[in-house]
């Protein structure tokens, strides 16, 4: 499955896309250390029980900031496996932070982790393994 390097967003994807109407439409920056960063606010559509956001959504997060930084290392993989551990629960309203990056590559199999943090604490942690599709 060769193809051009995603370089754009895409447009409907519900964590960065823009045209999404349900989507979160977050921007994303890079750093030249190789690490996707994000900060957000999420409010209390996003909550599983009352005052929390549900962890579905912080897992979609964890999995779009590590995805982001690999696209940004030139490489196009699919996410084969996510661990998230959960820290604590997360309210709505308050900004958090995004941070994803690659831990290792091997030959297809891209490692790496992400966590959602602000200034008092980190929510969630995540690993993941990411594939690069043969050619």
């Amino acid at each position: 499955m060769a193809g051009p390097i995603i370089r754009e967003e895409y447009q409907n994807c519900f964590v960065c896309g823009k045209a999404n109407p349900i989507g979160l439409k977050v921007d994303f920056c890079y750093d030249e250390d190789g690490f996707a960063r994000a900060h957000l606010q999420l409010d209390k559509h996003f909550e599983g029980y009352p005052g929390l956001i549900h962890g579905g959504i912080l897992s979609t997060l964890l999995d779009e900031v590590m995805a982001k930084a690999v696209i940004h290392s030139g490489k196009i993989a699919f996410t084969a496996r996510l661990n998230v551990i959960f820290r604590t629960p997360l309210p709505p309203q308050g900004v958090i932070q995004l941070e994803g990056q690659i831990v290792s590559v091997r030959s297809r199999t891209i490692n790496t982790k992400a966590r959602i943090y602000d200034a008092d604490h980190v929510y969630a942690e995540a690993e993941a393994v990411f594939i690069v599709p043969k050619s």
